[in-house]
């Protein structure tokens, strides 16, 4: 009995951890977004202007960032990883006592995962004159979505609603392909993050076309240029609209290729996967690859507002959560 408690308790410090992660990247998206003119905090307008910025070399007119208001969004962040770091503390624990009574517990994951957060805390704290960098920002971008992609896992392998479905041919030719889903999308998450911390999100003001054309010049070269000194503030250089351009252009290539394959995997999992009741895990991926979707389109036709653009990052997220949960459902039942 003591056992069953506990396991439900940590079963949820792993959801409350996996919300916290959740608001945290959000958050952290909130605050990139809004960063140096990335995007519009008032809209149809512009920071009080009538007409958004339309290309890549008016990005640096819009109205900057107060430093008290970057003030305030540091210290939520801090505090949300804060407490973050204290569950993550409490589950890893948690999970070690459970360790001596349950042969399968898990333990590595929840270790990993806190290492991961102070890792990044620490990181951060000691590159605080190049967190600004696009390099830098990335990687706080992909680390706080594998922190949370693994502790919803943690939380999908502990609840007892969506349970794993027994073996069948059906199941055994899903998981690579939903393994490869999964890649897809977070490859797609890592070039949008790039678009958003290079301030790409711009250089393409219309749909379907870009600039007028449906293949305009690019430089792919400087584009995916790692490293680059800009300064602190991105005060310095900015990317060149080519530049700019290639990565727009990259994001949009990517986001036809996940809507292809992910859209054809829901698509056939809603059409196969009725008798193992897995149609309500397809049709899941299919309304967040759907909304996704749609928010990217409307967040370029209206010129990269705030509230859209993190809405598009927002169920970026949970697309990422939905392809998680589908995996979990289709591998193998855990032995106990």
């Amino acid at each position: 009995m003591l056992n069953g408690r506990q396991s439900t308790k940590f079963f949820r410090l792993a959801l409350a951890a996996a919300f916290f992660a959740y608001l945290s990247v959000i958050f952290s998206s909130y605050s990139r977004l809004s960063e140096a003119g990335l995007g519009c905090p008032d809209w149809p307008g512009c920071y009080g202007q009538q007409f958004a910025p339309l290309t890549a070399h008016d990005i640096d007119r819009s109205k900057p960032v107060e430093p008290e208001r970057r003030a305030w969004r540091e210290m939520v962040q801090r505090y949300l990883s804060g407490v973050l770091g204290l569950l993550l503390l409490r589950l890893a624990w948690l999970g070690w006592q459970l360790k001596r009574r349950k042969r399968n517990q898990q333990v590595l994951i929840p270790l990993a995962t806190m290492l991961l957060t102070f890792t990044l805390s620490f990181a951060g704290a000691l590159t605080v004159s190049m967190q600004f960098k696009p390099l830098i920002m990335m990687m706080q971008l992909l680390g706080g979505m594998t922190i949370l992609g693994a502790l919803w896992w943690i939380a999908m392998r502990e609840q007892k609603f969506w349970r794993s479905v027994g073996p069948s041919a059906v199941t055994r030719s899903l998981r690579p392909r939903t393994l490869f889903a999964l890649l897809i999308v977070a490859f797609q998450i890592a070039l949008g993050g790039w678009s958003m911390v290079n301030y790409a999100g711009l250089a393409c003001p219309d749909f379907p076309t870009c600039q007028g054309e449906w293949w305009p010049p690019m430089n792919y070269l400087d584009a995916f240029t790692l490293w680059r000194d800009v300064g602190i503030q991105y005060d310095g250089v900015l990317l060149d609209l080519a530049s700019a351009t290639a990565i727009h252009m990259a994001h949009r290539v990517g986001a036809l290729i996940t809507l292809m394959y992910v859209g054809w995997l829901s698509l056939h999992i809603l059409r196969v996967g009725y008798r193992e009741n897995l149609f309500r895990y397809g049709l899941l991926v299919l309304v967040w690859l759907a909304a996704e979707m749609a928010l990217g389109i409307m967040q370029v036709q209206a010129h990269l507002p705030l509230v859209i653009a993190l809405a598009h990052n927002a169920v970026a997220a949970l697309l990422l959560l939905s392809l998680i949960t589908l995996y979990h459902v289709v591998r193998s039942p855990r032995t106990t």
